[in-house]
């Protein structure tokens, strides 16, 4: 069925320039040229994308050994930004084939040597197909062409849907106790998973609590056709009360919303990561920061507080970012500016203790900042309401960090 399906597609796309009969210049060799296969490249919908948001994308042409190098031109397409900066994800764009016969673009894996299809066996894109049809019209392409070069050497080699979306779990590799910002990626382009598992804090009132991170990578079959994570990040907070014997979940990121925030007025679930801060003086409540990011993406990393009351059995989820922005707009006169927030303790009352810098720079867009340097906060869980501290104010602790008895996984 797709080999027939990649027939109609190409009667489609070269319709109208058949139609019009133009000759075909015997002087012009059989097949498209190398420079044009990489002008087909440029036009894809994935690279157009990444270079529209400033990154530079190469590709490389290679012969690929028991493919048909005779018929296609074999790129592999990738993110130099990315791989210049080492960017949490891969910086493979993907794998394709340019029909030398017909101008066709395909993916295809690598791993597997095969072309993928069904519907999406071709690459089917406005000015893609405006220069496929110039080319169509330069090298005399007809629907016999099509038939001959296209179908047979694709029918034996699509991949089924069902396996399209195929990925196999990779088993920890690694433990640590980073919380934070633990990855499936780790000076490397190889994924792994991993285990991240803080150390025990304990409270005045006897109360321990730890956290756990877990990294998932995945390896997708077909790694072209894959549209799903490559990697995927659980969280999990324990605490165990005076007295108890066993630790209880406080929160688990496999639960609808459980770790999400409220983000200037909207809920954010992309928490990647959680690190634990402090207990208040009495042992009431326990601080946190969760860590939010999205893997493959030029978005940055941003730390949420969130608060657990141990009477009320509860979590105190302040949307701090949106107080800070009324904060800045109101007294330092800063419209739409921008800042990052940290949890640093808690004050001797009780109120959360916050520090502001500025962000990381941003080659995409001009940004303005809301401060020139550090600046300390305290903001008080009842009223809202921020203070500024002087910079040479220190952030007393009164949590008790040991590594505990837990037992490994």
């Amino acid at each position: 069925m797709a080999q027939y399906l990649l027939v109609s597609l190409a009667l489609a796309i070269f319709a109208k320039a058949s139609a019009q009969g133009v000759p075909r210049d015997a002087n012009l060799p059989p097949i498209i040229t190398a420079a044009e296969a990489g002008d087909l490249i440029n036009l894809l919908p994935a690279v157009k994308e990444l270079r529209a948001k400033g990154m530079e994308v190469h590709w490389d042409l290679r012969a690929v050994p028991g493919m048909h190098n005779t018929d296609f031109y074999f790129f592999w397409v990738y993110n130099v930004t990315a791989q210049k900066n080492h960017d949490i994800g891969s910086i493979s764009v993907g794998n394709y084939a340019v029909n030398k016969h017909t101008g066709d673009v395909q993916a295809w894996s690598v791993s597997q040597d095969v072309f993928y299809g069904d519907d999406g066996a071709l690459v089917i894109a406005n000015e893609l197909r405006g220069f496929q049809e110039e080319l169509c019209k330069k090298y005399g392409i007809d629907s016999k062409s099509i038939e001959k070069y296209r179908s047979e050497h694709l029918a034996a080699r699509i991949i089924p849907r069902a396996q399209a979306q195929s990925a196999m779990r990779l088993p920890i590799a690694e433990r640590s106790s980073d919380t934070a910002k633990l990855s499936c990626w780790k000076d490397s382009n190889d994924t792994n998973s991993r285990l991240g598992r803080s150390p025990i804090i304990s409270s005045s009132a006897g109360d321990r609590a730890y956290a756990e991170v877990r990294a998932i990578g995945f390896k997708p079959k077909y790694r072209e056709t894959y549209a799903g994570p490559l990697c995927e990040n659980s969280i999990k907070l324990f605490l165990r009360k005076e007295g108890a014997s066993n630790f209880q979940i406080l929160l688990d990121s496999s639960l609808p919303k459980n770790d999400c925030v409220t983000f200037e007025g909207k809920d954010s679930c992309e928490v990647k990561g959680i690190q634990l801060v402090d207990w208040s003086k009495d042992g009431r409540f326990l601080l946190a920061d969760l860590v939010l990011w999205e893997y493959e993406s030029d978005s940055g990393v941003m730390r949420v507080p969130i608060v657990y009351d141990v009477k009320e059995r509860e979590f105190i989820r302040r949307d701090v970012y949106h107080f800070f922005d009324e904060y800045y707009r109101r007294d330092a006169s800063k419209e739409n500016c921008e800042f990052d927030l940290k949890a640093e303790g808690f004050s001797p009352e009780g109120d959360l203790i916050l520090a502001a810098k500025r962000p990381p720079l941003s080659s995409t867009y001009v940004q303005v900042f809301c401060l020139r340097k550090k600046q300390t906060f305290q903001f008080e869980l009842g009223t809202n309401k921020i203070r500024h501290l002087p910079d040479n104010y220190k952030v007393q602790h009164y949590g008790t960090w040991d590594s505990g008895d837990i037992t490994k996984p």
